[in-house]
């Protein structure tokens, strides 16, 4: 299996900075687009695509594999409204550029999020399957296992909008504001994230977490008549260069350590990867020193290598940088990773380095 088909998942077309360079099939493009999709059977999907359309603005175009598409009249924003669930259905970023003449930049899935706990919840996050086995098979919840997608570059900044507007909707402190860590399918060859509303059905159509969204979608990617706010493209050189990505690497599937520097520094953020994305078999030979020694076997390194070139990718001439969840390892799993990440040239920082 190739690098770029651990990158990209199953892709469809190559990339240069972060960027589709469109090949013989595909179609003559007018524009380039962000692509929100929502998914039909998913009524946290539907409500907060029904709370942006409230707000006007949206133009009705040819429906595209029997579902209803609008373009906003103020940016190239695209709302297709897809008929079926979404884990499962890779490429729909080509689908759609095939189906519309215009070539997707990034997609932004609404969606729901569940979880054991039931408690009421904002969150988002990037995808793919790293620390998967056996490599290449089909993830059970979409994707491929062991490969990622691209991260979406307005991850962190929408994560800050989100926490603006969960106050300014009275959802605090009923609602939990948080990340995920990288997770599921689909397959794309675009930057993409999911927003979603938790966590259980009884959350799930409430309509003040949609008009949150709503607000976040409309101020991140001007549809109120603004610059939009996380748009990676946007910046100069010498201001990608300064800006700070974070890779988070260990704890939870909620990434507490990782959310906290998020909320307070400006950083930008790529891929997290949760401890249970890192399987590590430390040798049995006593002598063993994690220095030097051979490295542990185990998903880890293929997990963080991934990771880290696609995050790269997403995020050119960025400073992508590593934050530990230090208490979730052992000294001896801080030392290899440590090891590692040096080994593909990304420093390790703390909060105070990611400002």
């Amino acid at each position: 299996m190739s690098g770029s088909d651990m990158l990209f998942g199953r892709g469809h077309d190559s990339r240069m900075n972060g960027r589709r360079i469109l090949n013989t099939n595909d179609p003559v493009a007018s524009t380039m687009v962000t692509l929100l999709i929502v998914s039909t059977p998913d009524i946290a999907s539907v409500i907060q695509g029904d709370a942006l359309l409230a707000r006007g603005g949206w133009m009705p175009c040819k429906p595209i594999e029997g579902g209803d598409v609008w373009q906003h009249e103020r940016a190239d924003v695209c709302l297709w409204w897809f008929g079926e669930r979404v884990l499962m259905e890779d490429n729909l970023d080509l689908r759609f550029s095939q189906g519309s003449n215009q070539v997707v930049e990034e997609v932004i899935f609404l969606s729901r999020h569940y979880a054991a706990s039931g408690r009421p919840s904002l969150t988002l996050h990037v995808i793919g399957v790293p620390g998967e086995t056996p490599l290449g098979e089909i993830a059970e919840f979409g994707g491929v296992k062991g490969e990622v997608v691209l991260p979406n570059p307005r991850f962190a900044s929408w994560y800050r909008l989100m926490c603006e507007a969960a106050v300014r909707h009275q959802l605090i402190p009923e609602f939990e504001l948080t990340i995920e860590t990288t997770h599921h399918g689909p397959c794309l060859g675009v930057p993409t994230m999911f927003i979603e509303i938790g966590s259980s059905e009884s959350h799930w159509d409430r309509t003040d977490a949609a008009e949150a969204w709503a607000d976040v979608m409309e101020k991140g990617l001007g549809l109120d008549g603004g610059e939009g706010v996380g748009n990676w493209d946007a910046l100069s050189l010498d201001e990608r260069k300064n800006a700070k990505v974070m890779i988070g690497i260990g704890g939870g599937h909620y990434a507490p350590r990782h959310t906290d520097v998020l909320r307070k520094t400006n950083c930008w953020a790529g891929h997290q990867l949760a401890n249970y994305a890192l399987e590590m078999n430390k040798p049995e030979d006593e002598s063993w020193d994690p220095d030097e020694g051979m490295y542990p076997t185990g998903a880890w390194q293929h997990s963080i290598r991934v990771c880290v070139e696609s995050t790269r990718v997403a995020f050119p001439d960025g400073q992508v940088m590593a934050h530990l969840d230090r208490k979730s390892f052992k000294g001896w799993q801080r030392r290899v990773i440590k090891r590692w990440l040096n080994e593909l040239n990304v420093p390790v920082g703390r909060t105070v380095d990611f400002e």
